[in-house]
């Protein structure tokens, strides 16, 4: 027996309305999969080089991010699934399977069972890469146009918060009470997230019309208008910024900075983002829409992603000022952020609402995998100079691969009109 504690109200495609119940079960589950990220992205290499790792070692934590690189391979199936299953029912199934993964994980440490508690954070971050498949099938039905600049700040502030548990949070709670402690403490925040979720669960399903009665196809993402420059966009925007992010941890514990402070630096970067996506990002995408506010705000983004050069060459990097540097480039980048899913979120289609968006989030991801085998090995054959400097001269080629994307996007992404069906086409 299916119960709807979601109802929905009757306006047309276009013309939606999202409740307040929605946008909870839609931050509560981009949340969650930022645990497990946070992990992979902001603590395990910080947990890995404290431990003496080498960075050649270290740079195997890029494989970490393989799940949301390629979960597009899974997820015309997992869209299928949820429009026979119930996409509601699917992501909680997926939420308790990774509480019950890091439960085992707490009798892994890195330190001793090196390849257990790698495999284990790679299926962990596989089973939430699952679940985000089904948030975007909600986000994608429910919010695109009008809300598309609101859906995606939620996204980032949501996933971004998640982070700051999964990665600070987890080297506070791994110094003081070791790899066992963090584990089981991520459980039990997993699981108070579930049991939030619980009754929120048809809220998760989308607008139920007669394009989901028809299943997703590859096929037909690959022949929608603007699709390759879309994964152009997806591909190429965060790589540098990616890069730089990952390079951060071993920089910091081989200038011995302490635990404590990368932790709580980490910490500072992702709620500047956080609070650039929703106070830069979703006002200009309101204003501007996704396409043109992209186009304004990759220009500062890139300009500042040579902060952490220009204190490394100037041998500046205090505290204060890795502070505050990295913080307004966190910033602005974060409204970035929103803006570029924003555009993307429009590009896709109504009848794959779990696919599309996830396949271009994919280009993202892999992006992060890339930067994260090649940034660490490659800084310690050329030092963490030149390796800074090289990762900002490419992010702006991709300023000028960006530029072109955005311009061949404007007829399938038109800004200036709210209430419109993008991407449609099968």
């Amino acid at each position: 027996m299916k119960i709807n504690t979601c109802p929905e109200p009757a306006v047309a495609a276009g013309e939606r309305n999202p409740s307040f119940r929605r946008f909870l079960a839609i931050s509560l589950m981009y949340g969650a999969q930022g645990i497990p990220a946070g992990l992979a992205f902001n603590a395990l290499a910080t947990i890995l080089r404290h431990s003496g790792s080498p960075l050649k070692e270290i740079g195997l934590t890029g494989l970490l991010f393989l799940p949301w690189a390629l979960k597009c391979f899974w997820a015309g199936a997992a869209d299928n699934a949820g429009k026979q299953w119930g996409y509601g029912r699917l992501a909680l199934f997926t939420h308790m399977a990774a509480i019950t993964l890091c439960l085992l994980l707490g009798f892994a440490s890195p330190a001793q069972h090196f390849m257990a508690a790698f495999c284990g954070v790679l299926l962990l971050n596989t089973i939430f890469a699952t679940q985000d498949i089904f948030t975007n099938a909600c986000a994608v039905s429910h919010m695109k146009g009008r809300y598309a600049g609101l859906a995606n700040a939620l996204q980032v502030i949501a996933f971004l918060l998640g982070m700051v548990v999964g990665g600070a949070g987890s080297l506070f709670i791994y110094e003081r009470v070791g790899w066992a402690g963090a584990m089981w403490s991520m459980a039990g925040e997993l699981l108070v997230l579930w049991a939030a979720l619980l009754p929120l669960r048809a809220c998760i399903e989308p607008f139920r019309s007669g394009a989901l009665h028809a299943p997703s196809r590859f096929r037909a993402l690959f022949r929608q208008p603007g699709f390759l420059w879309a994964l152009l966009v997806a591909v190429t925007f965060k790589f540098s910024g990616s890069a730089l992010a990952m390079l951060l941890q071993p920089w910091m514990m081989d200038r011995l900075f302490s635990l404590d402070f990368a932790g709580t630096l980490q910490m500072s970067n992702i709620l500047c983002s956080a609070v650039g996506g929703a106070v830069i990002g979703f006002p200009a995408v309101r204003k501007l829409g996704g396409r043109r506010a992209t186009a304004l705000l990759m220009w500062p983004s890139v300009l500042l992603l040579g902060t952490l050069w220009l204190l490394q060459a100037g041998n500046m990097a205090s505290q204060s000022l890795l502070y505050m540097g990295l913080g307004l480039e966190n910033f602005v980048d974060g409204g970035f952020y929103v803006a570029v899913w924003s555009m993307l979120m429009n590009w896709s289609s109504e009848e794959r609402p779990g696919m599309d968006y996830s396949f271009l989030q994919c280009g993202e991801s892999l992006a992060n995998v890339l930067a994260g085998l090649s940034i660490a090995p490659l800084a310690s054959v050329i030092g963490y100079d030149k390796t800074f400097l090289i990762t900002w001269m490419t992010g702006a080629f991709v300023l000028l691969c960006l530029l072109l994307a955005v311009r061949n996007l404007s007829d399938v992404c038109p800004d200036g009109t709210e209430n419109q069906k993008l991407g449609t086409n099968s």
